[in-house]
């Protein structure tokens, strides 16, 4: 599977942007998630399907968290960019 992804180091309340250019998943995952998430497991994180192009998170706590976008298996590319604001 093809997929985007940011890795972000943060305190609680920063807030994580994703902007994309067509609907997709898009997903905050801590590191252990997103080592399943990458290999195919089953993981867990917050997110999922989004029709909006502009998707917010904030940090739950202090660590390392990644952004995955992807269009979960379906044909054709996206593209985003992820911004953080720090507290």
């Amino acid at each position: 599977m093809t997929f985007l992804n940011w890795k972000i180091a943060g305190n609680p309340g920063d807030s994580i942007r994703i902007q994309t250019d067509t609907p997709a998943f898009v997903r905050l995952l801590d590191p252990m998630n997103f080592e399943h998430y990458r290999r195919g497991s089953k993981y867990q994180g917050e997110g999922g399907w989004s029709d909006r192009l502009d998707i917010v998170f904030t940090l739950p706590y202090k660590g390392t968290f990644y952004a995955v976008v992807d269009l979960g298996g379906a044909a054709g590319l996206v593209k985003a960019t992820c911004d953080v604001r720090r507290t």
